[in-house]
Parts: structure tokens; C-alpha cells; sequence
């Protein structure tokens, strides 16, 4: 299989189970399309056959969800201990297996080393949990949530791992169900090769994960193929600066003590390039600088204009909510966004930790001036390969420069951790941006939107050339001249819920128009996101952006997945169907991942257990709405139909109230007092 330019590997899809009674292990030839698998139970042994195609070689690369962690820990285990068990049953074995994979898990959950290392292993490991980065706290991402999101089937474990007595049909329904994950697992490879045909995951089409991770290596050296791109980005760093300094031990880069910024005054974090003109900022900042950083939540508002700001230690924000932004003739509208923020302040005010040498900022210079150089020979080049090389390295100096060294300062643990070069480089840019808000309101131009990387502007047309010498001054007065330049955009119509939470037609200079989103408007999502109710923000934009009727655009979807909702229980709660039958109250106990759609007939979902304070749980998954209770219809596993009985009414009025708050408008309520039983009512 091809998995990058140059590079056609062996791949095995693998995947195992590990029950009481039973040791599956199930290998997925993409070339070939043809399995390989093994079983140890108590009607077969094919563990000397395991062992013997998996020592073999067979593969280049074994491609996992997790298997640096789990599945190859637990298969070089039993490579290594499998001939001291000729004296045991089927059943024994499986119980040390089990027993074993148990342990690791245990293990994991108290940040325990792994027995074995992943250099070392029979087979090299491609381990797609790893390169998304789901090991991470903010995107732990399990394969069944990777299936809703791919719109395939999500299976159940069959049987309990503990499950004594096993009969052959059970054994049968766990090598369906592990076949049903390797196949997951295949797709979730696909797409980090950069191939996805949906259109919500439309942002990785391109995007070679496994290839920029093979020139890396070619590049430095750095065993990287399994690593996230944060990581990448910290290690290159790394690497870089024990080169520049002579340094053998990497154990000599971390900290002793690290400096936090807490007791200390606001004011040792303001910008040198900071001014202000009005007493009323003035005076705002002179507050602020008083202020001490505490370990808590702090917020500050300021009013400039029409407009209401909040400082806070993570970044400046307006707070404005539910309303639209419509540019009348004569005005434009621009949105103006600083480039490369966070690395630039890390540079022009030599952000480092203490415990480092200055070089770690001279190597981030460095790494910005590599990613200019990189993008322009990537413009100019014209062989495939050596422009797709370019491209990888311009993207190495992104990670290098963001994730990989202003992030890993809040990152504990992280050799460049820095909690008070954090707050210098947050504060300090928000001090900058208010000055340039402040600079044209004084102008009287109208700032309607703010946060900590850019602004949105209203003017009149004719004012354009002094909107942007405002601008073109504030740079050079806070020193944004080699990066944290100004990126510009027009905007041709706003609607929002909230500052991270909108949906924006922005001119294409090109006498068309592009669409940006944030928040509750995405319609196209990273993995760990949750896409339910796509339907939602598909109508949404449809109405915003296109002027269709989004009553009529719910009515006559046609892909029940844009309809679907995904929930997950955690600790000891899980879901239960309800429905009446025959005068019976009827359940049905659902695990940890349920997958519906609202429906007209159907069900009542609740979710049920005991929560992490130990109460019991006893909640509909769905309120009561207006139009009543809500129904739901299972959809973990797909089935056509004709009709799915969709409640479109549901879908509409969550559409309608969300247009009602931004536009100030009452269509859901004249939505619900016109419904009859098959009247089709159109508010638009």
C-alpha cells in the first residue's frame, strides 16, 4: 500500500480481544483484502501459529488504534513468554493473557512506564491513536466515537471480557465485532493519509499525516512516525537547541523549579509598546496593572465605543451575543487578524524559560524565517516531489513555532514550560490590540468585534486609505514589522452566537464570496468534535449565506446522518430505550456510545446510573420541548428505509430559535402555533 510518495509498505490492519476465554488476534491485508487470524479458546489453539506468522516479518508496519500501548505490548508479551505455557489448557492461557492486557490497563491509569519499548518491537508500529494526538486529555478520542464520526456502524462489545463459559457463537459475535473495528481502524487510516469521500471530515482531504512524518525522519532523524504534531514541534525544538549548545543529556533541559506569574502584579506583563490616549483607558489599565495574578479566574471589562471587552489571563474577547452584522451601502467591513501571534511575542520579547539560554529564541527566529523561505520555494518549485517536501517542512515550522514552543510553555512537564512567559505573551498581545482599538475609536471608526489575534472594523468606504494607515502605524508602533503583520479580510455579513461562535460571508476579491465558521456553525469537524444535529448549522448556513428557506432545506435532506445525535456515559451511568408495548413498560440497556435520531415514532431515551458523586441518575437524554417529549430511534447500526419517520419539527424549531436569537425574531414561536398534523408551513 502507498502510504506516502516512494514509500509502498506491507501493511497488516491489526487488531485483539482479550476475554477471560478468549484471545482473538485478527490481521486486515489492505493490498489483498484478505485476513489473518488466530484463536485461543477452549475449542481451538493457535498460538504457536500466532506466534509464528507474527515473528515472521509479514509486514513493514502494523497499523493500530492504541497498539504502542495495548494491543503490541500484549503481542510481544506473548511472543516472549508463549513457550512456558506448553503445559497449560486453552483456558489458562487466556487467563494469563487477560489477566496481563488487565494489568496494562491498570498500569496506564497511574502513568506507569510500558514493559516494552516501541523501537524494539517484532514489527514497527504505525499507531493512528498516537499521531491524532487522542492520548491527550482535551482530544481523548475512542475508535467507537472515530465510527460515529465516519457514519459507520457503532458495535457494542458482544460479550463480557469476563464472561465464563463461552460458548463457539460467542466467539463468533467478538471476531465479527473485532473485524467490524480493524475496518474502523482502516478508515481512520485512510484518512490520516489524507482520503476521506465525507464531507464533514473534508479538512484532512490532502492532508498526509504518515508523509510529512517520513520526511521529517528523513530530515532530523527523530523517531516521529507515531507522534502527534505538538510533539513534533517540542522534540524538533529540542533537538535543535541541544545541538546549538552542546548538550548530550536532554535531562539537563528541564526545569528545577518552574516560574508562575501568580502574586505577582499585572502590570510586570505589559508590553513595552504599550500606549493608551483616552483617561478612560487610562485609567482602565492603571486598575488592571494594580490587579495581582491569582490562581483562579480573572476578568476584566472595558467599554471603547459601542463595544464591551473582557481581559483575562488566556486573551481579550467582546462579548457580544446573538446578533447579525449586515454592511449597509457605503460601509465596509473588515476583519483584520494578527499573523503568527504567539510565536511573534515570544520573539520580539525574548519569552524563555529562565532555566534555557537565549538560543531557544534565536532558533525560533530562525525557524520563522525557514517557514517564509519554505513557502516561497514551495510557490516556485514545480517537481511534485521536491514541492511536497517543502510543503512538509513548512509545516515542521509551524508546528515548531506554535504547538511545538508557545504551547508546550503552558504544558507541564515540557521542558519549555513557562507559566509566566504564558501571561507575558497573552497579556502583552491584548494590551497591543486594545491599543489599536482604541486608536480607531479615537478615529471614529467603529470596532464592533474583538478578540486577542484581531478585530472587526465598520467604516465608510472613502475612509479606507486612513483605515488602514491607522493600522499600518499600529504595526510599526508595537513592532510587527518582520511577522504579526495584519491579515485582512472583508466582511460582507456577519451572524453570531457568541465571539467564537459564528458564521461570516467574506469577500473573495474576486467578485465572489468565501465562508468562514466557528463554533456552533462548523460543519466540517476534527475527530474529537462532535458533529451531531450536522442538520443544524447545514440550515443555518443555508438561510445565512444563501437566503434558502431552512424549513423547506430540513424537509428535504436526504442523509439520515446529518439527523444522527451521539451520547456518551462515562463511570457508572449508561442509556435505556423506554416504550410502552402491550400494555407492558418495555427497556432496553444500552452501553457507554448511543447513536439516534429523533423520531416521530420511537422511544424515550434516558440516561441512567449513578454519577461520580455516587447519586443515582434518573434523566430523559431529551427534555420535553414545546412540541413535547421526543422519540428517538436507535441508529448504532444503519438501516434503510424509506421512511425513517425523522421528527423534522424537532430539527426546525432548534433552527428557528437559534435565528430568532440572532435576528430578533418570533418564526419559532409562529412555527409551533401553526402546526396542524401535515401542514407544510413556510415562514420564509
Amino acid at each position: 500500500m502507498k502510504i506516502a510518495e516512494g514509500h509502498d509498505v506491507k501493511l497488516g490492519i491489526c487488531d485483539i480481544e482479550t476475554l477471560l476465554e478468549l484471545f482473538d488476534v485478527g490481521i486486515y491485508n489492505p493490498d489483498t483484502q484478505q485476513w489473518v487470524e488466530f484463536e485461543v479458546s477452549a475449542y481451538k489453539n493457535e498460538l504457536f501459529e500466532f506466534v509464528k506468522h507474527y515473528t515472521s516479518k509479514s509486514y513493514d508496519y502494523l497499523v493500530t488504534f492504541n497498539g504502542i500501548s495495548f494491543d503490541q505490548q500484549v503481542l510481544e508479551w506473548v511472543v516472549e513468554n508463549h513457550q512456558s505455557w506448553i503445559d497449560l489448557t486453552n483456558l489458562q492461557i487466556c487467563k494469563k493473557i487477560s489477566d496481563y492486557a488487565g494489568q496494562l490497563i491498570e498500569n496506564s491509569n497511574y502513568g506507569l512506564f510500558l514493559p516494552y519499548k516501541e523501537s524494539k518491537f517484532t514489527i514497527p508500529a504505525i499507531d493512528l491513536f498516537r499521531i491524532h494526538h487522542f492520548d491527550n486529555e482535551a482530544r481523548r478520542t475512542s475508535l467507537k466515537w472515530c465510527e460515529f464520526m465516519f457514519n459507520m456502524d457503532v458495535e457494542e462489545m458482544p460479550v463480557h471480557h469476563l464472561k465464563s463459559g463461552i460458548t463457539k457463537d460467542e466467539v463468533k459475535l467478538v471476531k465479527e465485532y473485532r473485524r467490524h473495528d480493524v475496518m474502523a481502524t482502516y478508515k481512520l487510516l485512510l484518512l490520516t493519509l489524507g482520503q476521506t469521500d465525507l464531507p464533514e471530515l473534508s479538512d484532512y482531504n490532502g492532508k498526509n499525516a504518515i508523509e510529512t512524518r517520513l520526511q521529517f525522519i528523513a530530515e532530523t532523524g527523530m523517531p516521529c512516525l507515531n507522534w502527534s504534531d505538538v510533539k513534533i514541534g517540542e522534540e524538533w525544538n529540542k533537538l535543535e537547541y541541544m545541538k546549538a549548545e552542546n548538550i548530550v543529556d536532554e535531562k539537563l533541559l528541564f526545569p528545577t523549579k518552574v516560574k508562575h506569574p501568580y502574586g505577582q502584579k499585572f502590570s510586570k506583563y505589559f508590553p513595552p509598546s504599550m500606549e493608551f490616549k483616552t483617561p478612560e483607558v487610562q485609567k482602565f489599565i492603571k486598575h488592571l496593572g494594580n490587579q495581582y495574578v491569582k490562581a483562579e479566574k480573572q476578568e476584566f471589562p472595558i467599554t471603547i465605543g459601542n463595544t464591551t471587552y473582557t481581559i483575562a489571563k488566556g486573551g481579550i474577547h467582546s462579548t457580544e451575543k446573538n446578533r447579525k452584522l449586515t454592511i449597509p451601502a457605503g460601509k465596509k467591513a473588515k476583519d483584520a487578524d494578527v499573523g503568527c501571534q504567539y510565536p511573534w511575542g515570544c520573539i520580539k520579547w525574548v519569552v524563555y524559560a529562565p532555566h534555557l539560554k537565549k538560543t531557544i529564541i534565536v532558533n525560533l527566529e530562525q525557524t520563522a524565517a525557514d517557514k517564509d523561505r519554505y513557502k516561497q520555494l514551495g510557490k516556485e518549485e514545480t517537481d511534485k516531489l521536491k514541492k511536497s517536501k517543502l510543503k512538509g517542512l513548512e509545516t515542521s515550522t509551524k508546528l515548531r513555532m506554535n504547538g511545538g514552543y508557545y504551547g508546550k510553555m503552558g504544558q507541564k512537564g515540557s521542558f519549555l514550560e513557562y507559566p509566566e512567559g504564558v501571561l507575558r505573551v497573552t497579556l502583552g498581545n491584548q494590551i497591543e490590540i486594545l491599543m489599536l482599538i482604541e486608536a480607531l475609536e479615537v478615529a471614529g471608526f467603529d470596532v464592533v468585534s474583538g478578540n486577542t489575534d484581531g478585530i472587526v472594523t465598520v467604516y465608510s468606504e472613502e475612509r479606507e486609505a486612513e483605515y488602514l494607515k491607522i493600522c499600518k502605524d499600529w504595526e510599526t508602533k508595537v513592532g510587527n514589522i518582520k511577522m504579526g503583520k495584519l491579515e485582512y479580510a472583508g466582511i460582507l455579513s456577519m451572524h453570531q452566537d457568541s465571539i467564537n461562535s459564528y458564521i461570516a460571508k467574506l469577500d473573495d476579491e474576486k467578485g465572489g464570496f468565501k465562508v468562514k465558521k466557528k463554533g456552533r456553525f462548523m460543519t466540517e469537524f476534527e475527530l474529537h468534535k462532535n458533529k451531531s444535529m450536522r442538520i443544524v448549522p447545514l440550515a443555518l448556513e443555508a438561510y445565512f449565506i444563501y437566503g434558502k428557506d431552512p424549513i423547506e432545506f430540513i424537509r428535504n435532506h436526504k442523509n439520515i446522518y446529518d439527523f444522527c445525535i451521539a451520547k456518551k456515559a462515562s463511570g457508572q451511568m449508561h442509556y435505556e430505550e423506554q416504550w410502552t408495548e402491550d400494555g407492558k413498560v418495555r427497556t432496553k440497556v444500552h452501553k457507554k456510545l448511543i447513536v439516534f435520531y429523533v423520531s416521530t415514532e420511537g422511544t424515550v431515551l434516558y440516561k441512567r446510573g449513578w454519577n461520580h458523586e455516587g447519586k443515582p441518575m434518573n434523566n430523559h437524554v431529551n427534555a420535553p420541548t414545546e412540541l413535547g417529549q421526543p422519540l428517538v430511534t436507535y441508529f448504532n447500526r444503519f438501516f434503510k428505509a424509506d421512511d425513517y419517520k425523522i421528527d423534522y419539527n424537532h430539527y426546525i424549531l432548534e433552527v428557528l430559535e437559534r435565528i430568532d436569537a440572532i435576528e430578533k425574531t418570533k418564526k419559532a414561536r409562529s412555527f409551533i402555533d401553526g402546526l396542524n398534523p401535515g401542514q407544510q408551513l413556510s415562514l420564509f
